[in-house]
């Protein structure tokens, strides 16, 4: 089954790539913190800047994606159909 890449698809792919790079963001921040501090911590500024990049990374991926998948479709209907004999 093919999607039509409609608004509510790049709402969701834009919640879901921003989400992902948000988790790995703070994963990230952790493990750098451990090897240089050898503490686990995050800190408020940490969380806010993780957030902030996250949503322009998720942003920037889901409107991609989108855009890419509007060409596809658009280019799918302007070409003849394949005889396949």
């Amino acid at each position: 089954m093919k999607r039509k890449p409609t608004i509510m698809l790049l709402l969701l792919s834009i919640l879901f790539g921003s989400i992902i790079f948000f988790l790995l963001g703070i994963v990230l921040s952790l493990i750098i913190n451990f090897i240089y501090l050898n503490n686990f911590s995050v800190d408020e500024q940490d969380i806010f800047k993780t957030s902030v990049l996250s949503l322009i990374a998720g942003t920037a991926g889901g409107t991609g994606s989108w855009i890419f998948a509007k060409i596809d479709e658009r280019n799918i209907s302007k070409s003849p159909p394949s005889d396949r004999e």
